[in-house]
């Protein structure tokens, strides 16, 4: 089920409004949750990741979120928690409920070419749940998703609107590198021109080339699967950056 940021806020607020008024209290989730069971990804194994074929030099640092406050980002807290995006401890937290997809949460600012440092952690939920960064975003999460689960898993994929669901620009695939379970991990990822690239607690994983999108905003997203997650963002570091080296 694609189920993005506002489109999926946007849904829980009109949908689960009527929903609500016409179905008992204790039929009425169950059954929105039937009716978007998400599917786990099929997990390719590492064959032999090659190292960065680009250099990619910071420049200016654009912003720095430590979540003292919530600065420009979005928050919101719909259906008595079903899906929100607040502030605790210091930390972006997004929670959602399983089977209902993806949540984002944006920062309503529009950068081109960014390096992206941030510490993510899923903080509840089962083992697979998918959380990370979007880079290049729009509204209802069209852009470049970087993500990885908490069983030790990762991929880069591109959401647009002529495609249903997210097209995985690198398929998800396990590496040693990822702490898993309720582990923090560091994340890096290069938007810069036409090149794409994740780190991941200091060790390059992946990178790819796509001309889809050249701009937007960063964006945090987390899915559920099977039962409720939630998951943490901080310490989020944005860097002008510019790439160099032949592809």
């Amino acid at each position: 089920m694609r189920s993005f940021g506002n489109q999926l806020k946007n849904f829980l607020k009109g949908f689960l409004a009527g929903l609500l008024a016409n179905l008992p209290t204790a039929l009425a989730l169950p059954t929105l949750l039937l009716a978007f069971a998400a599917c786990a990804p099929a997990i390719e194994p590492v064959v032999g990741v090659r190292g960065p074929t680009r250099s990619v030099r910071a420049g200016q640092e654009l912003a720095n979120y430590s979540f003292l406050e919530a600065a420009s980002w979005d928050l919101f807290d719909l259906q008595g928690g079903v899906a929100r995006a607040t502030l605790e401890r210091n930390a972006l937290v997004l929670s959602v409920d399983g089977g209902l997809g993806y949540l984002t949460a944006g920062n309503n600012v529009r950068h081109r070419d960014v390096l992206v440092n941030a510490t993510v952690r899923q903080t509840e939920g089962l083992l697979g749940n998918g959380f990370g960064l979007l880079c290049r975003a729009d509204k209802v999460g069209n852009g470049y998703w970087f993500l990885l689960s908490s069983r030790g898993e990762y991929s880069i994929q591109v959401a647009s609107a002529a495609r249903e669901d997210p097209f995985p620009l690198v398929p998800w695939r396990y590496h040693s590198v990822i702490r898993q379970g309720l582990q923090a991990n560091d994340l890096r990822i290069v938007c810069a021109d036409n090149y794409l690239a994740l780190l991941i607690n200091d060790v390059f994983v992946a990178e790819v080339f796509d001309d889809e999108f050249g701009e937007g905003e960063l964006a945090v997203v987390l899915g559920a699967s099977g039962r409720r997650a939630s998951a943490s963002f901080d310490d989020i570091r944005v860097r002008a950056a510019t790439v160099s080296g032949s592809r």
